[in-house]
């Protein structure tokens, strides 16, 4: 039975050609739907305010972190991979 899902993303963006990564961290999502949902809105998000310094998203990527009552369970684990355009 699985708990939770920890949400983990990573992003890389370029503002004035130089590159900066990283990353961010949600802890007690209810389940793989919403731990999708809030990546995706996370990477969205990280995209408008790069738009807004003028700068832009060149990396994002999500891993969904599920944990049952041993741990981490990789069977219900996923990552998550974005096309920046």
């Amino acid at each position: 039975m699985i708990i939770k899902f920890i949400l983990l993303t990573s992003f890389c963006f370029n503002i004035d050609n130089e590159i900066k990564c990283g990353q961010y961290l949600r802890d007690n999502l209810s389940d793989a739907s919403e731990c999708k949902f809030m990546a995706d809105a996370i990477g969205k998000a990280q995209k408008r305010k790069m738009l807004k310094k003028e700068g832009n998203l060149v990396e994002y990527g999500a891993h969904c972190i599920a944990i049952d009552l041993e741990g981490y369970n990789v069977d219900h684990s996923f990552k998550i991979s974005y096309n920046i355009s």
